[in-house]
């Protein structure tokens, strides 16, 4: 057995030499490594006597959805067909067809044939048998044409073996001669066809058991072959069992190891369709595995940074539009971690995940030049429209009002911010968003009372800010009826300063240079001086219901 060392998937793949992949974000390259080992030993264990050293081995690796199951497959594959023989199959593809054997067989033979050095055939009487259904068992069918009564042929191939012989003698069950012509030829037909299909199996099972000893003995492979079946909770449900079916019976040949990749959950819907609600999909799936391994749901903004459009939040794009998004960050991953963050939060599924994101993009994608508005306000606002509508209703509309009673019973009114809250989780409360302010870009000067400006001491950097303190001074000041927006920030001074005067002011006075503190002074600021505080309810309004019905579904 070749020593399997540590997989490095930190970089993309240089095509044309090798088919590309983009660097591994969700660090599972380590998965794969420790799974190569794992299932070489399994497959071909040479510290064993000879007659154990193989052995048919099926691994389920499970997955949630959009954890990166066919990345990880294809680039496993890529990585141990260097050292091992390796099929890959993505069964979703050959959905169409009505013979998963066919799909199985016939992707072991093209792509093993590139990797041997013998030939890698079957003979054709051996495969034709599994083609489809057989003329005589379509004939049967159609016994309204073709006149056959499948009573009779019932009644012809299968007997009762409880009823002792004295019962047969005396009883009134038709003879041979009793039955048409044509039942009897059919009969006949599906008994050949049946044997036929059983000698058939044996003969493939056969060359597959001479191939896995020719490549034994081929220099530049080792055991065992590895084949790797691909998105099958994808596949219609007849076509998934019988894949499974077929994997079990048709290829449990030794020295071959099979990964089946499935949202196992999602695979155990499709059986219950089948044999009904009450049926232990469960149980009925371990027969076909010898083990499971999962892969854990990967960090969110991880997840987000593989599955989004990333190019709609980097800064040549932006200008080359002439649009503006809050929060301002140097990278395209730093503005997903700040949307992941409101994700995390609000607890959404990966795959709603990815439909905020898409929305959230398809937004930014359709401002007109000029335009700008807050992600993560829009990162709320999709949260609670995908989690309780009626209560994105009352907020949107301004119309948001809450009572619930005190320690000694009386009703008071409970604030958005606070009722917000009670619904995250309290290790969510103090996780940060980033914002990237670069202060010369907005003044290097500000007003300072009655003594004139004073020169900005600020300096570039990402600036940190709890979610918990943006949703009660950003997110809710903008929805808040009973105040108009942002006058809970900034209020005009008795001196009448402006509102941007006195935003200065506030920066200029404050003593410590970087603390959620100040970012709050900054966004103010921000908010004021870019005019993002003249965005209205009814245009964020019109920013989610145009872009809600727009649902994500997966990768092509």
């Amino acid at each position: 057995m070749k020593e399997i060392k540590e997989f490095n998937w930190s970089k993309a793949t240089k095509p044309p030499l090798e088919e590309y992949f983009p660097a591994d974000k969700l660090d599972r390259a380590r998965y794969a490594t420790f799974l190569s080992r794992l299932l070489a030993q399994e497959g071909y264990d040479k510290s064993k006597p000879d007659e154990e050293q193989k052995k048919n081995y099926v691994l389920n690796l499970n997955a949630e959805w959009g954890a990166g199951k066919t990345y990880f497959l294809k680039r496993w594959s890529q990585e141990l067909i260097v050292h091992y023989p390796v099929v890959y199959i993505d069964a979703w593809q050959q959905d169409y067809s009505d013979d998963p054997f066919l799909t199985v067989i016939a992707g072991i033979i093209k792509q093993l044939q590139l990797q041997a050095k013998f030939n890698i055939r079957i003979p054709k009487s051996a495969v034709s048998m599994f083609k489809a259904v057989a003329p005589a068992i379509a004939q049967g069918l159609t016994k309204k044409i073709s006149g056959i009564d499948l009573d009779e042929l019932h009644t012809l191939l299968f007997s009762d073996e409880e009823i002792d012989s004295d019962q047969n003698q005396n009883s009134n069950k038709p003879t041979s001669s009793d039955f048409s012509p044509a039942v009897k030829a059919l009969a006949q037909n599906l008994i050949k066809d049946h044997e036929a299909k059983n000698k058939s199996i044996e003969v493939i099972k056969s060359k597959l058991a001479d191939w896995v000893s020719k490549f034994e003995k081929q220099e530049d492979k080792s055991l065992p072959i590895f084949i790797f079946i691909d998105e099958l909770d994808r596949c219609r449900p007849s076509y998934a069992v019988e894949m499974l079916e077929t994997i079990k019976h048709i290829f449990d040949v030794k020295g071959i190891v099979f990964v089946v990749a499935t949202d196992t959950g999602q695979l155990q819907h499709t059986i219950k369709s089948i044999y009904g609600e009450g049926f232990d999909a469960k149980v009925y799936l371990g027969r076909f595995f010898n083990s499971r391994y999962s892969l854990k749901r990967p960090v969110l903004k991880d997840f987000l940074a593989v599955h989004s459009d990333t190019t709609k939040f980097e800064t040549a794009y932006l200008e080359s539009k002439d649009i503006e998004l809050l929060p301002r960050t140097e990278t395209p991953e730093s503005a997903l971690a700040n949307i992941s963050v409101v994700l995390d939060a609000f607890q959404v599924l990966p795959r709603t995940a990815i439909q905020i994101t898409e929305r959230i993009t398809a937004i930014i994608v359709n401002l007109p030049s000029g335009k700008k508005v807050d992600v993560i306000v829009l990162a709320i606002l999709f949260c609670i429209h995908e989690q309780d509508h009626p209560l994105y209703e009352e907020i949107i509309s301004g119309l948001f009002q809450r009572k619930e009673p005190n320690s000694k019973g009386n009703m008071q009114n409970i604030s958005l911010s606070s009722f917000l809250q009670k619904n995250i989780l309290e290790k969510h409360f103090s996780a940060e968003l980033t914002y990237f302010i670069d202060p010369d870009s907005y003044t290097n000067q500000f007003y300072h009372d009655n003594l004139g400006t004073k020169v900005s001491d600020y300096y570039e950097d990402d600036y940190p800010i709890s979610l918990s303190k943006f949703i009660e001074n950003i997110f809710c000041s903008i929805f808040v009826l009973e105040s108009s927006a942002y006058d809970v920030w900034i209020s005009d001074s008795d001196d009448g300063l402006t509102e941007l005067q006195n935003a200065e002011k506030n920066l200029a006075q404050h003593s410590m240079r970087i603390s959620p503190d100040v970012t709050l002074l900054w966004l103010e600021y921000i908010y004021i001086k870019d005019e993002y505080n003249k965005i209205t309810k009814e245009q964020y309004r019109d920013f989610i219901e145009l872009s809600s019905p727009l649902d994500y579904m997966g990768d092509s």
